[in-house]
């Protein structure tokens, strides 16, 4: 015969067990981290998918992108851009015959860089600000080799348009051209001071060259020219006379 201390206990007991039982069915339930619901599966949007949605934790770290590398060279992780260099046996990448009123010049193209964007590409605190400021809507650039007088020619030239975007594009293409004629400004890299090279050339442009900048409507044009056989002047007359008839048509 059961006493009632003992039905007491037999109650208590089974009490626990079923306790017990309902605190393992629960475990693991979805939506849930650290007791608190999850934003994700609150909110419409990108994450949300007939009326279902997946929880990202939010310490998860970001995605990073990585920079495919240019050839040639050429420094990466700057910008989008595509980039073709001449081949280890000195041969250019392209030869093109650019035919002025003052006669043809026979270029040949080693390197050659277009990227979307300038500040990337550029040296000195204001034309970085400037280019920051007035993003540029394309940078197109080479580096040549022609003949000039019968003596042996390098050639970088930059080229930039401006878009409406920031502002009056012939004005900001003004104001860019006479601030890269100011001394101490800095400019855009030549394509030598990013790594590429014509054969038996110079790693970087000399001290003694011919330094130009010419603009027509929203393009601005920057040019380096220098003798390869020898000192240049910077106001030679030849070189001078070759960037003024080509610098439209190269």
């Amino acid at each position: 015969m059961l006493t009632p201390v003992k039905l007491r206990l037999i109650s208590l007991l089974a009490a626990t067990a079923l306790a017990v039982a309902a605190c393992d069915s629960s475990t693991g339930g979805a939506g849930s981290v650290g007791g608190d619901s999850t934003g994700a599966g609150a909110s419409s949007g990108a994450n949300s998918s007939s009326g279902s949605s997946t929880d990202v934790p939010s310490n998860s770290p970001a995605p990073t992108a990585t920079a495919a590398p240019t050839t040639g060279g050429a420094p990466t992780g700057t910008s989008p851009s595509t980039s073709a260099s001449g081949g280890p046996q000195g041969t250019p990448i392209t030869t093109k015959t650019v035919h002025t009123p003052d006669g043809a010049y026979r270029v040949a193209i080693w390197a050659q860089v277009n990227n979307r964007s300038c500040a990337g590409h550029a040296y000195g605190k204001a034309v970085i600000a400037f280019l920051k400021k007035h993003p540029c809507g394309r940078l197109r650039r080479i580096l040549g080799t022609t003949t000039v007088d019968g003596r042996p020619v390098a050639i970088a030239e930059s080229a930039t348009s401006f878009s409406s975007s920031g502002g009056d594009p012939y004005q900001i293409t003004g104001d860019f051209t006479l601030l890269e004629q100011r001394d101490g400004t800095g400019s855009i890299n030549d394509l030598l001071r990013e790594g590429h090279r014509i054969p038996q050339g110079p790693s970087s442009i000399p001290a003694k060259e011919v330094f130009k900048v010419l603009s027509q409507d929203n393009v601005v044009t920057i040019w380096d020219a220098w003798y390869l056989d020898g000192p240049t002047a910077s106001n030679d007359p030849a070189l001078l006379k070759m960037i003024n008839s080509v610098f439209l048509l190269l």
